[in-house]
């Protein structure tokens, strides 16, 4: 249904269609500014200075592939349906030129605000449209003659221009919030390397500031590997993953697959256990706040000295101790096991337990700052994602 006063178009009678130039290789690193398909799909606006590549074209091949203010991208090719046509509109006075694997689409009408387009042709309508359209087997493709068939709604140029300044809005919080995230990051990677190698210091319970020389200690004098064997049907399974932690499997899947045969030969695990996974040497041991059960690949970690499990949570993430683990396991290639051995002659520090447990609590501190951020920022999508799904489509209208 039309919302009264907007108009259906299809692109093809409002936008001119065209392939970008295919070079030779010893073409491109220099010359004009060149816009690839991560360029577009990296992008919803485009200006020259975002633009990384560069080209050496003739006179007629600028000429004919030149970019103009208002200009849409849309990459023709990718290895999902989902990500075809992923836009990006080019809103820049200076001369750029774009690549083979994308579409130029260029406004031959002036029905349409440039910076509603940002926002129209991330639409969910559109997306729809685009992937049904989409071609292709091993890698799906769209045409000039596809884009031509999308339809696009389209309120009147005052409204359109309404539209695009709310969400641009929300647009602005998104950005600042993700400069944010970014920004807390990287204070707290430097408190790791401060705080977790005795570079730094902090204050005791009397305010005074801890002293003396860290314990430097053989991994093997802290930690031992366990190997408790799973004797019961009930045991929840586990996912060792590097970006979450050890999480239940009924977390992470909505349906939980079991394992083909018996789950008898898994590793039990026990709340407060480090996990050596196949990756470890890419991003650290994972600390489980979970019991449950876990492939035998897997090496399981329990202390033997008394520790402050969160101080070491953080130390098993930090630089300093994925330097060391990837220096102690050169030449395991990917995908083999880091075995106990490899691991239990690292020196790891062992600092006075009271000192342990402030630093752990400065450094989740630090966590529950970025994880209120990245939350702040998933509510800000939502909400964006709320707002064009009822003003692209005249559900709710704006005043102009």
């Amino acid at each position: 249904m039309v919302p009264n006063g907007w108009t259906k178009i299809k692109l093809g009678s409002h936008f001119e269609f065209r392939n970008g130039v295919n070079a030779d290789k010893d073409q491109y690193g220099e010359g004009v500014k060149f816009v690839n398909v991560m360029d577009v799909f990296n992008n919803d606006i485009l200006t020259e200075s975002k633009i990384i590549g560069r080209i050496t074209l003739s006179d007629k091949q600028f000429k004919d592939n030149i970019l103009h203010y208002g200009d849409i991208l849309f990459n023709r090719t990718s290895e999902t349906f989902d990500e075809i046509a992923m836009s990006a509109v080019y809103l820049d006075e200076t001369d750029a030129t774009f690549g083979g694997f994308v579409i130029r689409g260029r406004p031959t009408t002036n029905i349409l605000d440039p910076m509603f387009t940002v926002y129209s042709f991330q639409d969910s309508d559109f997306r729809r449209q685009v992937i049904r359209l989409g071609q292709g087997a091993i890698r799906a493709n769209i045409g000039q003659k596809d884009l031509s068939k999308v339809t696009l709604l389209v309120p009147p140029l005052p409204e359109q221009q309404k539209i695009a300044k709310i969400l641009t809005t929300w647009d602005k919080a998104i950005d600042t919030t993700e400069r944010l995230i970014d920004n807390s990051k990287q204070q707290k990677k430097a408190l790791m390397q401060q705080l977790l190698t005795g570079k730094k210091r902090l204050l005791d319970d009397n305010g005074k500031r801890f002293e003396g020389e860290w314990d430097w200690l053989r991994a093997s004098e802290i930690f031992k590997p366990v190997s408790k064997k799973n004797n019961s049907a009930d045991e929840e399974l586990l996912s060792v993953t590097q970006d979450r932690g050890v999480l239940p499997r009924s977390i992470l899947e909505r349906r939980v697959v079991m394992p083909e045969g018996s789950t008898k030969g898994y590793k039990l695990v026990e709340k407060g256990n480090f996990i050596i996974s196949l990756r470890s040497f890419q991003g650290g041991l994972e600390y489980s706040y979970y019991r449950g059960l876990v492939s035998p690949a897997y090496t399981v970690l329990e202390p033997i000295l008394e520790i402050n499990d969160e101080f070491y949570k953080h130390y098993y993430k930090s630089y300093d101790f994925i330097g060391h683990l990837a220096v102690a396991v050169i030449g395991i290639r990917d995908g083999k096991q880091i075995s106990y051995t490899d691991f239990s002659f690292l020196k790891l520090p062992y600092p006075p337990l009271k000192e342990q447990q402030k630093i752990a609590a400065v450094l989740t501190n630090a966590d529950k700052e970025i994880e209120l951020l990245e939350q702040q920022l998933a509510d800000l999508q939502q909400e964006k994602k709320a707002l064009m799904q009822v003003l692209l489509t005249g559900k709710v209208r704006v005043k102009v």
